[in-house]
């Protein structure tokens, strides 16, 4: 689609790097994306878990994204992106749905710099508004009963675990950041929506440091569980219930492999 090119700052008061696209390939781009999308929610996949080899044209996005430097820039974690540019990597159907649903967003972003369709205010600014919801309304005090820092060990089974779930956490924080259910269809209000995701990522950065402390992925793994179950109640972010039910049994998992 696109030829390599130096990435350049978009013009003063824009959150983005320009990667150079003309708006030719960004509807190109666009079209892609829609393809991809169009295929994965006519088959019906559910929680499947799919290659990317199913989706060729937003793999095509994606590495077009990387070639440009650019790839991050979509706001989606870095352990899902760096699946979506490769074609033997798989990921769960929805997961790839939430995915390419956020590069079509910061397409159109990239778009409305050419003076093409506006992005409205809320959708291009998504995540600089739950951070803000998350700061106004900050997660209650977790109450946690240390049981001890237990350093892990290369080569360990729990190193392994760790993997697993860092990836699903990555997973659920982008399937929580993305719905476009309003919040009374949701299975989670906004404050509740961002305070989620806060607990989400802090245990992902928890999770890369060398010593992990048990309590934290117990109440977690609670946490998650919670969510999980009032999904499934509602009716509603199924996706999202099923990616924390997994988070909690890996979570708990990771847990018992400490001692």
């Amino acid at each position: 689609m696109s030829r390599f090119r130096q990435p350049q700052p978009l013009p003063h008061g824009s959150r983005l790097t320009d990667p150079g696209f003309s708006l030719e390939e960004i509807h190109e781009m666009l079209d892609a994306i829609e393809q991809s999308l169009s295929r994965l929610r006519a088959a019906n996949l559910h929680d499947k878990l799919m290659p990317m080899a199913y989706i060729p044209e937003a793999v095509s996005v994606f590495m077009d994204f990387e070639m440009n430097g650019v790839l991050y820039d979509t706001g989606i974690n870095r352990s899902v992106a760096n699946k979506l540019k490769t074609f033997d990597a798989k990921l769960r159907a929805p997961v790839m749905v939430a995915a390419l649903q956020r590069a079509r967003s910061y397409l159109r972003t990239l778009e409305s710099e050419h003076g093409g369709a506006s992005l409205s205010e809320h959708e291009a600014h998504q995540d600089l508004w739950r951070q803000e919801v998350a700061e106004a309304h900050p997660p209650q005090p977790i109450q946690i009963w240390t049981d001890q820092w237990v350093y892990v060990k290369r080569g360990s089974r729990a190193k392994e675990i760790i993997v697993d779930v860092s990836e699903l956490l990555d997973e659920a924080v982008l399937l929580a950041k993305t719905t476009n259910l309003p919040e009374d269809q949701a299975a989670l209000t906004d404050i509740e929506r961002a305070q989620l995701i806060a607990i989400l990522e802090t245990t992902l950065a928890v999770l890369k440091a060398p010593m992990i402390e048990p309590g934290l992925l117990k109440k977690t793994a609670s946490i998650a569980k919670e969510v999980a179950e009032r999904t499934a109640k509602k009716k509603t972010e199924e996706a999202l219930g099923v990616g924390l039910a997994y988070v909690a049994k890996r979570l708990l998992e990771l847990v018992a492999s400490l001692f």
